[in-house]
């Protein structure tokens, strides 16, 4: 899935200070992708909320950079070459660029699954020179 496919950034990335909340994810949608945001585009790291309906999928893909995922509300489950793991709360999962994954809400599951994507991309967004990169 193209970066830009998660819209434009909606915090600033010369902000000290982001804090992100799973009330903050988008809106449910219905078919496929699932409802997702670009929440920060920050130095190192996008940040990216996806919310999951029941039966929703991501289907297979990679990306670019390495990334983890994180289930902030709900259950998820992310197969890959090496198998299925639940993703429920409290559970971070690792990925390295280019692994081939899909990620989905079981039918059971409650009516709204967030998920917090972080692309690790290394890169530098704020324009503050004094900053950490």
């Amino acid at each position: 899935m193209p970066p830009k496919a998660f819209g434009p950034a909606e915090a600033d990335p010369n902000a000290d200070v982001h804090v992100f909340r799973a009330a903050d994810a988008p809106e449910p949608r219905t078919g496929t992708p699932p409802a997702m945001t670009r929440k920060l585009e920050g130095d190192g790291a996008n940040l990216i909320f996806l919310t999951f309906t029941p039966g929703q999928v991501l289907r297979a893909h990679t990306t670019a950079h390495p990334i983890t995922l994180q289930t902030l509300q709900g259950t998820l489950k992310v197969v890959t070459d090496q198998g299925e793991v639940d993703l429920v709360v409290g559970t971070v999962m690792h990925l390295r660029a280019m692994v081939v994954h899909e990620v989905s809400a079981p039918e059971d599951a409650p009516e709204r699954n967030v998920l917090l994507l972080t692309m690790l991309t290394g890169e530098r967004h704020s324009t503050d020179p004094t900053a950490a990169a």
